[in-house]
């Protein structure tokens, strides 16, 4: 049986006997249009509480733009919003990096798009890329959990603020949602630090959210940071969210309004589509889901994390990640990749003391890699840099389906695509 698996701009074909294979999941096929912007405007048009341009005339607004690395339609969602800005004072837009790369094409090519529909609605606005190392900030104190709330000074100090929100399972944020945009979007280096250690802490994972319509599903310490931290940004400003669901640019869902009702509306239907329930088994194929999702290992690691609970203990892991852009941001590379490449057991042990950003994520890997027993990854990457962090690099990814059945001619085989939207819990 031909099973087509996303990688880089493309698609890898893998043939897998029907009796192998247990299955293929990635999220739900459900009503989906390529009419994104119809969709957009009408949520916009029927928001839950106040129209956008009742809240902002006379106003000053800070809009919110995910980055490059989000797989969003970024353009549809601002040409929706831009319109209803028109009676604003001033507009600040930000295109909310965190700790990502600043100056990359395709964040430049995201301005260029806001300047270019922007000045066809709007006499004063300016945008901004995020720039999690600047000076240029303002001190809000700290949450009740001690992260200091360190802000671009952009971002303070407006009457009402704009999230454009492409949600999706986050592997310890429990979802991608609005308070990210604020935490680690528009914060300085030293607040994303403090917040994401809270990424070690097992509460702090996928499926739980302060926001999640379940209340036993709320208590995710990192997340909760991140929502004090949004709110003491805002202050009494309000905060009007555009969020969707969207699945290779297609538009699955769209909420407008008030940002905590809207939040939880998405939850339930990433949890509705996205949101699957297996049997571990002893192989699994992973893709992150194409580009941008598998632009470098550190950004194609979030399909392993969500997938995990789908491979037995002692399993192997075929790795299908592109890796175009290398291991890992400039910024990422010593606590992420470097410290990888310790034996793993010294990986854990050495992220027992002060955390530095990052370090989560080799932490995270070498919990997996010390619980399977190989990780195969197919990839752009050379293969002394995969051997350098404990990955075996393929050149046939239907070589290891063969060796798999050659091995073993009843073993059971489950794939998993779009991995970085999808959220796997074990039975």
């Amino acid at each position: 049986m031909e099973v087509d698996v996303t990688y880089g701009e493309g698609w890898i074909s893998l043939d897998i006997p029907e009796k192998n294979l247990v299955g293929e999941i990635e999220p739900k096929p459900s009503d989906s249009s390529s009419d994104v912007l119809h969709g957009i405007n009408k949520a916009l048009d029927s928001p839950i509480g106040p129209r956008l341009s009742e809240l902002v005339e006379g106003k000053s607004v800070c809009v919110l733009v995910e980055d490059h690395t989000r797989e969003a339609p970024h353009r549809e969602m601002v040409e929706g919003i831009v319109p209803r800005l028109a009676g604003a004072d001033r507009v600040q837009f930000i295109i909310t990096t965190g700790s990502h790369e600043v100056n990359h094409p395709g964040n430049l090519e995201i301005v260029d798009m806001i300047r270019s529909t922007a000045i066809q609605s709007l006499s004063d606005f300016s945008v901004l890329i995020n720039d999690c190392q600047s000076d240029d900030t303002v001190d809000l104190g700290r949450t009740s959990r001690g992260t200091p709330v360190i802000v671009s000074s952009a971002a303070i100090g407006h009457d009402v603020y704009v999230s454009c929100s492409d949600m999706k399972a986050h592997y310890f944020a429990g979802y991608s949602n609005v308070v990210k945009n604020f935490l680690p979007g528009v914060c300085a280096f030293s607040t994303i630090e403090a917040n994401h250690s809270w990424a070690l802490n097992p509460k702090s994972t996928f499926g739980v959210h302060p926001f999640h319509p379940d209340e036993s599903r709320r208590d995710n310490p990192l997340a909760d940071d991140m929502r004090e931290a949004m709110e003491m940004i805002a202050r009494d400003a309000e905060i009007f969210l555009i969020a969707l669901v969207t699945e290779r640019r297609r538009l699955v869902w769209a909420g407008a309004g008030e940002h905590e009702p809207v939040t939880t509306e998405g939850i339930k239907v990433l949890d509705d589509i996205a949101s699957f329930t297996v049997k571990p088994v002893t192989r699994i194929v992973v893709s992150p889901g194409g580009y941008p999702q598998d632009k470098s290992l550190y950004h194609a690691q979030r399909a392993i994390e969500l997938t995990k609970n789908a491979v037995a203990d002692g399993g192997e892991i075929l790795f299908l990640a592109e890796c175009r852009d290398g291991v890992a941001p400039d910024l990422a590379i010593e606590n992420f990749y470097n410290r990888l490449t310790a034996p793993l057991g010294d990986v854990i042990e050495s992220i027992s003391g002060k955390y530095h950003l990052y370090e989560h994520k080799a932490f995270k890997f070498a919990e997996l890699l010390q619980r399977v027993s190989k990780v195969k990854i197919y990839t752009e990457l050379d293969e002394a840099t995969t051997k350098s962090v404990h990955l075996e690099k393929v050149a046939d990814p239907q070589k290891v389906i063969d060796d798999w059945i050659a091995e073993d001619a009843s073993v059971k085989i489950l794939v998993l695509d779009k991995g970085n939207k999808i959220a796997v819990y074990a039975e």
